[in-house]
């Protein structure tokens, strides 16, 4: 290629940078106002606790943030359906710090939102070198309700993070551009998208943001410079398939029979429609929102209205080319950096989900301060139409993100205002259920439970879960039984004349057997020990009928999904309440197969290794329990395994 050509290709937009023309102060100022006003409304998240929503997979019960280790980098491919090794590096050193105090994941959270506010304001001052635009979206990015779900949980670190890299790459690249080529700038921009993409491989689409970039400064479209972008191309590729695979070894990528492919062009249109809505008119949000399919998975017509509105949107964005890049900009980055989450390959459970639009909603917000910009120069009148609608929104936004924040305390508060919006989830339903059956409110958690079933019959956790309560509405029968016969065993060895011992004390003798007690034993009438059973009789039939629910509701859980780990740990439980030790054994190893680092089938079957008199192999258990940050099993270690 001619040096001449090169030039052309690498050729300096001809509008000349003015970003830093600006008054320092003036903008210092106005971020300082922006992260202010963005810390108000965001600081009583800080106080929120963690939810049941991952919190317990990433923080609570994540053996791989105990210690701060450089090999989380290389010796994991996934956790959580993801590959993040950045993020739990950094959750692991805050461990390191606060251990499991809630408060100050939310506050590194917090954090790093200011610090994207902070961001988007210099990349949308050095891309539009308008100091009011750069305002505007800025303003608007801080306080959006929509953003809630990625800085109020705990669990969305990775969204932060991945969202820092992505804007520190496209502000390098934007001052490459402006520089005339500076090759450091570059080289930066390469390196903040390194570890924007080992943040979340939701990083991928940043090579067409920067060709969008190009086409926004004026740069001509040329192969050299789709060329320069190579390194970029192949951190995406390596990453993009490193993102599928750990989302398919999770399991989260469902199977595409589910839906028809024109079912996922319309799933796909209604979250095009739906981000763009929501990000400007932030109502009616949540934590879930199901696929809107009804039974035999159709879908109400109405849906299919979304596939022409957005064949009507791209065909405006594409006439308005001519006239202005502006729209086709704004739309631009917005389509590419949603792209990845329309569902036209379903993973997940949800349709659209609030922490998906963080990066998109940028494209969204400077149509917004374009717009509001556009108004703001027509006249003096005018100029107070803009300032009253951006201060109305300003108002609004920080309002509504104030109340959202108080949503995600808990989840019970969560999950209760997902049923309250008239969110049809099973997964809502059966989370609400598991923070209720905890609080001890088993009828109410019931009900829950079988609400998700109506939604979705087939929802193992549900399944699982009814399973669970059976078997604690069975254990205090356990327990008065075993209490029972425990005071008539002592009755019957007191006893000179076993012959006239009660039959109650008789079966307390072949329940609690004793081998100093054999030949006695053996000669007393046993028929007397089926006569009658008294109070120990109700309590066994009861045991027996929720214990027999409890199984039932356990196998159908396992019949529905075979790899579902935590059914096979609750069954193990039950079998070994009713004494089926080897059985207990059994589902406990299955559960630890399947999910190695399930801390609790290990303690559990610890327990029963221990019951059994096999020492060695209980301590075992309970050691690899404890190295997997299982609290109790390590108190047990302690206290079984001197």
């Amino acid at each position: 290629m001619s040096k001449k050509k090169k030039q052309e290709d690498k050729s300096q937009p001809k509008k000349k940078q003015q970003a830093f023309r600006i008054d320092k102060r003036k903008i210092l100022a106005a971020l300082g106002g922006i992260l202010g006003l963005t810390f108000i409304v965001y600081w009583q998240s800080t106080s929120n606790g963690f939810v049941n929503l991952d919190d317990d997979r990433y923080i609570t019960n994540n053996p791989l943030i105990l210690h701060v280790d450089p090999k989380l980098f290389f010796s994991k491919l996934q956790w959580m359906g993801n590959y993040h090794p950045l993020v739990l590096w950094v959750y692991s050193i805050i461990y390191s710090v606060a251990e499991l105090t809630p408060s100050a994941y939310h506050r590194v959270e917090l954090c790093f939102h200011l610090l994207n506010t902070s961001l988007v304001l210099f990349v949308i001052l050095e891309l539009t070198s308008l100091f009011e635009i750069a305002v505007v979206v800025s303003m608007l990015f801080g306080i959006s309700p929509m953003h809630v779900e990625s800085v109020a949980w705990i669990s969305e670190l990775k969204d932060l993070m991945y969202t820092a890299g992505f804007l520190g790459s496209v502000y390098m690249y934007i001052r490459y551009v402006r520089s005339d080529f500076k090759r450091k700038f570059f080289i930066w921009s390469i390196i903040f998208f390194f570890l924007s993409v080992l943040s979340k491989g939701m990083g991928v689409s940043l090579p067409i943001v920067l060709l969008l970039i190009d086409y926004y400064l004026g740069r001509k479209i040329t192969r050299s410079v789709v060329a320069e972008k190579i390194p970029f191309f192949v951190l995406s590729l390596i990453f993009g398939i490193v993102a599928i695979k750990a989302q398919q070894e999770l399991g989260a990528v469902q199977d595409l029979a589910v839906y028809s492919f024109p079912q996922r062009i319309v799933f796909a249109c209604y979250a095009f429609i739906t981000y763009i809505w929501k990000c400007i008119v932030p109502v009616h949000l949540s934590a879930y929102y199901g696929y809107p399919v009804k039974t035999g998975n159709t879908i109400d017509k109405i849906y299919y209205l979304y596939l022409p509105a957005v064949i009507a949107l791209l065909t405006i964005v594409f006439l308005s080319v001519k006239r202005t890049r502006k729209l086709f900009f704004g739309i631009g980055f917005y389509s590419v950096t949603v792209a990845l989450v329309l569902q036209l390959l379903p993973v997940g459970g949800c349709i659209i989900a609030d922490r998906y639009s963080y990066i998109p909603s940028i494209g969204i917000f400077m149509l917004v301060a374009w717009l509001l910009f556009e108004i703001y120069q027509k006249s003096s009148a005018m100029k107070i139409t803009a300032i009253t609608l951006f201060a109305i929104m300003t108002v609004a936004y920080s309002y509504m993100t104030f109340e959202r924040t108080k949503v995600w305390k808990d989840g019970l508060a969560l999950w209760g205002d997902a049923i309250e919006k008239g969110t049809l989830s099973a997964i809502a339903y059966n989370n609400h259920g598991v923070l209720l059956k905890l609080d001890g409110k088993l009828n109410e958690a019931m009900a829950d439970y079988k609400n998700a079933l109506k939604l979705n019959p087939r929802n193992e956790d549900s399944w699982s879960n009814i399973g669970l309560i059976y078997w604690q509405l069975g254990l205090p029968f356990t327990k008065k039984a075993d209490s029972l016969f425990s005071i008539a065993y002592k009755t019957a060895i007191n006893q000179s004349d076993f012959d006239k011992t009660e039959p109650n004390s008789v079966a307390a003798m072949a329940k609690f057997y004793n081998p100093e007690h054999k030949d006695r034993f053996i000669e007393t009438t046993l028929q007397n020990a089926f006569k009658c059973f008294h109070e120990g009789i109700k309590c066994k039939d009861s045991v027996e009928l929720y214990f027999a629910n409890a199984t039932a509701n356990l196998d159908t859980a396992i019949a529905i999904s075979p790899d579902f780990a935590t059914a096979y740990e609750n069954r193990g439980s039950v079998r070994s309440t009713m004494g089926d030790q080897q059985g207990a054994i059994a589902d406990y190893t299955k559960a630890i197969q399947l999910d190695p680092n399930f801390s609790d089938p290990l303690y559990n079957r610890g327990l029963v290794y221990y019951k059994l008199g096999r020492k060695n192999e209980a301590c075992a258990d309970l050691n690899s329990a404890a190295q997997l940050g299982h609290q109790t099993a390590r108190r047990a270690l302690n206290d079984l395994c001197k």
